[in-house]
């Protein structure tokens, strides 16, 4: 059985208004969901969050993330920590801990989160694998 090849890009992003009670506009694209990879990652996405928008706090129950900044800078909130952030930056947001990220920059603040599921998730899963058979 072949896996199939997965092309996206950054093009058409959904622009998301206000997110988890934040300002301003971040432009997310989800490129790949978990049911398309073979490991237990949630899903691979790119976000760009304009001049002075906000992505407000909020926790994760279900999911790790981890943030890679690509471009601009900004203001990343983890639980009682606030660190000035910039690119190549790599922010780990473990399960359940209150995040935030900010752009203070005169640039828009583009980065790409990766959000995976630890293993205390994965064993309540049903099993699911992209070249499982009946899947």
């Amino acid at each position: 059985m072949s896996t199939p090849l997965v092309l996206s890009d950054t093009g058409a992003p959904s622009a998301l208004h206000g997110l988890h009670g934040g300002r301003g506009v971040d432009h997310w694209k989800r490129f790949v969901t978990g049911l398309m990879l073979h490991a237990d990652w949630d899903s691979f996405e790119h976000n760009r969050l304009e001049v002075g928008g906000l992505i407000g706090e909020h926790i994760h129950t279900r999911t790790e993330e981890i943030y890679f900044v690509v471009s601009g800078k900004g203001w990343m909130k983890l639980d009682d920590e606030e660190r000035e952030v910039g690119p190549g930056d790599l922010i780990m947001t473990p399960l359940n801990s209150r995040h935030s990220i900010e752009n203070t920059g005169d640039v828009d603040l583009e980065f790409i989160v990766v959000e995976a599921l630890p293993p205390s998730i994965v064993e309540r899963l049903p099993g699911y694998r992209p070249t499982e058979v009946g899947a």
